[in-house]
């Protein structure tokens, strides 16, 4: 974790576009939009489908597996809020039934490749804010 001296970069919860996103979340569920237009997975979560336009989604419950899609490590912090933390890993990972989700990688080790097995596990940062991350399976 950070310091306790430098800000932290949290997510905003209450934007009206991903509150149910965050809200499953700090409840330890992993939730896509599904468009109902044309049934599409997306995320991130979105007003409006990318593929029919549709602007009606519905939240469903997401796989908690998947594999490593791309991933990078990082040895210099991109913000001040994550020098304590370097180096930590990114991944995009295909969800098992899709889609691809970007999220930090709890722990990352040697296994941490393109392909690797994850399972999603939460974060606790604050009462409010509870953040995804990928643990190599």
């Amino acid at each position: 974790m950070s310091d306790d001296n430098e800000p932290q970069l949290l997510p905003d919860v209450d934007d009206p576009v991903a509150a149910p996103f965050w809200s499953a979340a700090r409840e330890g569920r992993l939730v896509v939009q599904r468009c109902d237009g044309c049934g599409a997975l997306r995320w991130p979560p979105l007003v409006g489908c990318p593929d029919c336009r549709s602007r009606e989604a519905t939240w469903i419950a997401a796989a908690t597996t998947g594999v490593v899609w791309s991933y990078a490590t990082y040895h210099r912090a991109l913000h001040r809020a994550f020098a304590a933390d370097v180096p930590y890993s990114i991944a995009v990972v295909d969800l098992d039934g899709g889609p691809r989700i970007t999220a930090r990688v709890a722990d990352p080790d040697d296994r941490l490749r393109v392909g690797a097995p994850v399972v999603v596990s939460f974060e606790r940062i604050t009462d409010e804010i509870t953040i995804p991350r990928w643990t190599l399976h």
